[in-house]
């Protein structure tokens, strides 16, 4: 299932106090992850992806992704199976004179049978991605 914000960033939105976009999603683990920026953006127009509380894209903990007419597009298997069923989409303009309407697009697929959900979360959990739920 496909879910698709359109994030309308004003001018001097700064990084201390982003526009913050809910995005409801459903059960499921990601599978495919979009963050598209217009052309005229200039590296001037940043986004992170929230989930829990926790920086989820880009990995790198305080990075954005932040481009011109570009959309930054892969792979990632990040599992959805506890409250909050949605993402957090931070976005700031640096911009000091044009508005820029970012997008963000998620593609889940049924969350797997409960075991191979709890492995992975293991691993994530390991790793130190995500917090113990």
């Amino acid at each position: 299932m496909l879910f698709q914000a359109e994030i309308l960033t004003p001018a001097n939105t700064p990084a201390s106090s982003p526009i913050e976009t809910k995005v409801a999603i459903y059960p499921g683990i990601t599978s495919r992850i979009w963050a598209g920026f217009p052309k005229g953006c200039y590296g001037l127009a940043h986004m992170q992806i929230w989930h829990s509380g926790w920086q989820v894209w880009p990995w790198t903990p305080q990075t954005s992704f932040h481009w011109d007419n570009h959309i930054f597009t892969f792979e990632d298997r990040y599992p959805i199976t506890v409250e909050p069923l949605e993402f957090v989409v931070k976005t700031w303009n640096l911009d000091d004179f044009y508005p820029h309407t970012l997008t963000f697009m998620v593609t889940l697929e049924p969350a797997p049978p409960p075991e191979e959900v709890r492995e992975l979360q293991r691993t994530l959990e390991a790793l130190g991605i995500l917090r113990g739920a």
